[in-house]
Parts: C-alpha cells; sequence; structure tokens
C-alpha cells in the first residue's frame, strides 16, 4: 500500500513537472514564433518581406534599366536564369534579424544592395530595408526601382502622400 502510493506521488510529480515544462516550451515557442513573424519569407524573389501569415502584407524589390525603352519589359522581380545576374543572394543572413544581399545586373547596368534588419517587438517587431547602388559604367542613363506593398487576399489598403512622403495603410486581422 506505501509503495502503491508513493508511485502515485512519484507519477502525479511527473506530470506536474511535464505540465509546467509543456507550458514553458509554449511559452518559447510563443515567443520565437513572433520574433520569427517578419522576414525575407518570399523565395524566388531577389528581394521580397512577409510575414508568416498566410493572406498577408508583401512587399518586394523591382528594377528595370532606362538605357531602353523596352527594358521594362525585361524587369527583374523573380529570380530568372535568363536574367544572367552576375550575382545574387544573401552574402550574410541570419535567419532571423538581419540579411545583407548583392544584386549586380550587368545587362541592365546596375549593382543594387539590400539590407534588411528587425527588431523584436509586438506583432512579430519593427523591420527596415535599406537599397543603395551604383551604375556598373558610364554609359548607364540610370535605372529605376520599384519597391511595392501589397496585401494577399480580399483585403484593401490605401497610400496617400503627406508632407513629401508615402504613407500607405491598411489593415489585417492578423497585423492589425
Amino acid at each position: 500500500m506505501q509503495l502503491r502510493g508513493m508511485v502515485a506521488a512519484a507519477l502525479t510529480a511527473l506530470t506536474l513537472v511535464a505540465a509546467l515544462h509543456s507550458d514553458e516550451s509554449q511559452v518559447q515557442s510563443q515567443l520565437l514564433n513572433s520574433e520569427l513573424q517578419w522576414g525575407t519569407y518570399r523565395p524566388n524573389l531577389y528581394f521580397g518581406t512577409r510575414p508568416r501569415l498566410p493572406n498577408s502584407l508583401v512587399s518586394g524589390l523591382m528594377w528595370f534599366g532606362l538605357d531602353d525603352q523596352r527594358n521594362w519589359q525585361r524587369i527583374r522581380h523573380s529570380c530568372e536564369l535568363g536574367d544572367n545576374l552576375a550575382e545574387y543572394g544573401y552574402s550574410r543572413h541570419n535567419g532571423r534579424d538581419f540579411g545583407e544581399q548583392t544584386m549586380r545586373d550587368n545587362d541592365q547596368g546596375v549593382e543594387i544592395k539590400s539590407t534588411f534588419v528587425k527588431v523584436p517587438g509586438k506583432l512579430g517587431g519593427s523591420w527596415a530595408v535599406r537599397f543603395t547602388g551604383r551604375t556598373l559604367n558610364a554609359d548607364t542613363q540610370g535605372v529605376s526601382l520599384v519597391y511595392y506593398f501589397g496585401l494577399e487576399g480580399n483585403k484593401s489598403m490605401s497610400m496617400a502622400i503627406k508632407d513629401d512622403a508615402a504613407v500607405i495603410r491598411g489593415r489585417t486581422p492578423e497585423l492589425g
């Protein structure tokens, strides 16, 4: 009888420890999910961001050279073998809150560098992107960069110009 009570007490203690560990793991998992919510999660694009949520906000980069009227037909957006980029892909990326890459496009005469940084916070934190670039030869007339935002699914967003800055507003159930 006494052994049975000790076994029952030991099993209760193990159950309690497992439950506490489970709660701790769940909290850690939620923190990890929040930390990883935003990132460069748009495969097959030269550069793009999105949260790990379905039907949500997306952003990306497109560019084309200004030397030829037909260059807009060869706009760079998704990674295509025929684009013949001499270099693209992340040279440094920690998978969490930082990424840096160089996209060298000899055909369009430009080299573009992107930097992605993120700080923790509510709803996955805040993030910023910086693009710098240079023409590859003196004959290049210029390049048009297009950084876009969009909402997947049946949602809406609007843009207005205020104090010489674009203000984009939108709403999703998950992000607010």
